[in-house]
């Protein structure tokens, strides 16, 4: 039995670091040994990592807090492992294909090398990266004398070595193989559990001026006729405010030079902004002249066109009686609304005839800015 083992580490068919009971090893010292491995219920590490592909334009470096929110599945490999090319990157790779265009699902792979240093090396990871076509985020940690940190702080027992955290930063799985049902069945369930951790308070809306009842709610996944100057793919907005205008409304005019300042003030620190054209009646435009309108309210920023009102439809209307189609959404980045102005207008004004709109400015502003300044770490709760 041990010679069948000692023949298995040989051939490298699991690269470990300590001796793992893979066929009947019972011993109380590998029992032990095999106890001390995994962080399963702790926290989470960060990832302090330096070498890096496939990072989101503008991003030299990737950690743990950058997904906040999401399910992360994370696996370990080293380029010279034969259990990482038969079984841990095949299984990433039909998992990343299952989950492709769910935002709340992001995968990781390091090359944790703690053997081998010159011939799992940065180079050798990115082509092995390359040789599965991912285009997920991919890292390198580990290098002659000085082994894997991220492997010590997760206490990994080598390559193929998997870590799945749910959506609050806790691990739930950190072990070696992983079968891909396995796998779906945890992600499913984390990504079902609801945020324990509470938002900061942000004064919102009384419930009569409507709409309210939105608040806390996640905001629909949308689709958009079409973008004419579509905000960039990444890094991951910390808030982003939607605002769905048209032409022949004088609320939007009065509203839109505001959101400007907001998006050139606030957009280096996280806010996106999206206008959303919607005609009146729903019909269709030339882009031209939504752009030159755009303009011409004092708004510069990227545009969504929904002609027929079907987004509008998803994220609002058939929520509820509602009473305007100018709707503003403050989203945080977890895909929770915290903040919902059900329109007509909002402005900043001195005048006392115009109180009510400047309260409104006040208040939505305030919610920007708290919500761009939660910590990474502590994302709304879901209803």
């Amino acid at each position: 039995m041990m010679t069948d083992l000692k023949q298995a580490i040989v051939r490298g068919a699991i690269c470990m670091t300590v001796l793992i009971p893979l066929v009947g090893m019972t011993s109380p010292a590998a029992a032990q040994r095999r106890a001390n491995l995994g962080i399963v219920g702790a926290k989470a590490p960060q990832w302090n990592l330096e070498q890096w592909i496939n990072l989101p334009p503008g991003r030299e470096t990737l950690d743990l807090s950058d997904l906040d929110g999401r399910v992360v599945y994370l696996l370990c490999f080293q380029s010279w492992c034969p259990g990482c090319h038969s079984h841990g990157f095949p299984t990433l790779v039909k998992l990343i294909d299952h989950y492709q265009g769910q935002d709340d699902v992001a995968f990781v792979a390091v090359q944790t090398v703690f053997e081998g240093y010159s011939t799992n090396t940065p180079k050798r990871a990115w082509e092995t990266a390359r040789s599965f076509k991912l285009s997920i985020p991919v890292a390198h940690d580990g290098s002659a004398g000085h082994r894997s940190t991220l492997m010590a702080r997760y206490r990994t027992g080598g390559t193929p070595w998997t870590v799945v955290i749910d959506r609050e930063g806790t691990v739930r799985f950190n072990d070696f193989r992983i079968g891909v049902d396995q796998a779906r069945r945890l992600i499913d369930k984390l990504r079902r559990q609801p945020m324990t951790k509470k938002p900061k308070a942000i004064e919102t809306l009384p419930a009569s001026r409507g709409g309210q009842d939105r608040i806390g709610k996640k905001f629909p996944k949308l689709t958009f006729d079409r973008w004419l100057n579509p905000p960039p793919a990444s890094p991951k907005p910390k808030a982003t405010l939607y605002r769905w205008w048209t032409d022949t409304c004088p609320f939007c005019a009065a509203s839109l030079p505001g959101i400007e300042k907001w998006r050139r003030t606030y957009e280096s620190k996280g806010l996106r902004v999206v206008g959303i054209y919607h005609p009146k009646p729903p019909r269709a435009v030339d882009d031209e002249s939504i752009l030159k309108t755009a303009k011409a309210l004092g708004y510069h920023g990227p545009n969504a066109v929904d002609e027929d009102w079907s987004a509008l439809q998803k994220a609002y209307l058939s929520t509820g009686e509602r009473s305007a189609t100018s709707v503003t959404f403050l989203v945080d980045r977890n895909g929770v609304i915290r903040f919902l102005h059900p329109g007509p207008e909002f402005f900043a004004s001195d005048d006392p005839k115009h109180a009510r709109a400047n309260r409104d400015h006040q208040l939505l502003e305030k919610a920007i800015e708290a919500v761009l300044g939660e910590e990474a770490g502590h994302p709304a709760r879901l209803p």
